[in-house]
């Protein structure tokens, strides 16, 4: 039987956040697609070390990822990880903003809120979505409708310590709740879906702004133990109140809940590590949300082997500023696209005489950079793409194709890992189940 992994020994602290119940509400209806966590799997027994298990790898992509391990095995290489649809399933960033919603996590002033939300948006009047009655929402919408909201909330909230005297059972069933926590997720999805990567990747972090590097990994821990005992993968859709439409109107949300840590990435980072082949992750999620997940759910790389997205600490708390001088004057670019490159070119290819990636992992077009910069060259031998179907227009569907195309060779550049998304486990198969669906996918045919 495999096991998703459980965690024990956590600061009370966590513990407490992180067992507090995501109350349901009239208006925040989760779609009845789901099914239970636990899948029941043939999960092999290493043979040894430095072996790979068996575990649900599709077989052709074991062999491949084992033969380039075994071929390189104390010969001073070294690895790249995205994390998030990568080194485990679904988005830990997505995950603890629907958690940090639902337990009202913000360490923000209310009379900051507003220049908060609006940071690097290019346009407040530009149309970013439609609501129910198919009116145009734009950001200066929705962050009217948010402010008020959110000063009604730290008004009332005991939480806050600002006076109020309502707990979060009380608040959750409040218009003013409902239409918060449906419109800040909104927002999110519409900054990404209408703007440029550079504004939408680092805008969900500036909601940690107040905090300190340890409140944020605090809360990413309670987070990612909550959600990795989720028990479901579903899709929960929000809808603001009626009775609140605001500026913005009625409008309606939905996110992917559950989380897995899989046992199959755990082990391939031990695996890796145990041939001393070092192990990096480069994430497009927050720092110290990605340095709780590595800590603590069984990935265990050193700490100067994470990079992720980082912001300006002031007093030590963070701002609402990407913080593009870590390490040295511009040289911290955005975790995410051909950033990740950048990461590798400043920070990692140094220590082993300029040379790219062994072997890079990912799953979207934020991976594509780092996984075929260094290709040609001969540096990089393998990119493992994490099979979600993705569209034409994406570039990490050029290597889907040709991984599918040379599926079984021993020299495949590319190969794919398919995911049972229903049951949030890898399948033994390069082909993947998404998300509400019966029926394998391997690729989608070109336009």
């Amino acid at each position: 039987m495999k096991k998703k992994t459980r965690q024990t020994g956590l600061l009370l602290s966590v513990l407490m956040l992180a067992t507090t119940s995501l109350y349901p509400v009239s208006a925040f209806a989760e779609e009845t697609t789901e099914a239970p966590a636990e899948a029941i799997t043939e999960a092999a027994e290493k043979s040894d070390a430095k072996t790979m298990m068996t575990g649900n790898w599709a077989p052709a992509t074991r062999e491949r990822i084992q033969s380039v391990i075994d071929a390189n095995a104390d010969s001073g290489r070294y690895v790249v990880f995205d994390f998030d649809n990568t080194s485990a399933i679904f988005d830990v960033e997505e995950a603890l903003l629907a958690y940090q919603i639902e337990n009202l996590q913000f360490k923000i002033d209310p009379a900051e809120l507003g220049d908060i939300l609006e940071t690097q948006i290019p346009s407040l009047d530009e149309p970013v979505g439609k609501n129910l009655a198919d009116g145009d929402v734009t950001v200066a919408n929705l962050v009217a409708d948010l402010t008020s909201d959110y000063q009604w909330l730290y008004d009332n909230y005991e939480g806050f310590g600002a006076g109020g005297t309502y707990d979060l059972t009380y608040i959750h069933a409040t218009n003013q709740y409902e239409d918060f926590a449906a419109k800040l997720r909104y927002m999110y999805t519409a900054v990404g879906d209408t703007f440029d990567a550079s504004v939408s990747y680092p805008w969900v972090t500036y909601l940690f702004a107040g905090m300190t590097p340890d409140e944020v990994y605090d809360l990413a821990l309670a987070s990612h133990t909550y959600w990795s005992n989720y028990g479901r993968y579903s899709k929960t859709v929000w809808t603001s109140p009626v009775e609140l439409e605001g500026e913005s109107g009625v409008i309606t949300t939905s996110f992917i809940t559950g989380i897995t840590f899989t046992d199959e990435l755990q082990n391939l980072y031990q695996t890796l590590m145990a041939n001393n082949i070092d192990v990096y992750i480069i994430s497009a999620s927050f720092i110290d949300v990605i340095r709780a997940a590595n800590d603590n759910f069984g990935y265990n790389v050193p700490e100067d082997h994470v990079f992720a997205m980082r912001n300006v600490l002031k007093d030590g708390k963070y701002t609402n500023e990407y913080d593009y001088n870590w390490g040295g004057e511009g040289k911290y670019a955005q975790t995410q696209a051909a950033g990740k490159s950048t990461i590798i070119t400043n920070f990692i290819a140094p220590n082993y005489d300029g040379a790219g990636p062994l072997m890079v992992f990912g799953d979207s077009a934020g991976d594509w950079n780092m996984m075929t910069d260094w290709m040609e060259s001969g540096d990089t031998q393998l990119g493992v793409i994490f099979n979600r179907y993705r569209k034409t227009s994406d570039p990490i569907w050029q290597g889907s194709t040709e991984a599918a195309e040379s599926i079984g060779n021993a020299d495949a550049r590319f190969v794919l890992q398919g995911r049972d998304e229903n049951h949030g486990q890898l399948r033994p198969s390069e082909y993947s189940i998404l998300l509400g669906e019966t029926e394998e996918v391997l690729v989608r045919p070109a336009e």
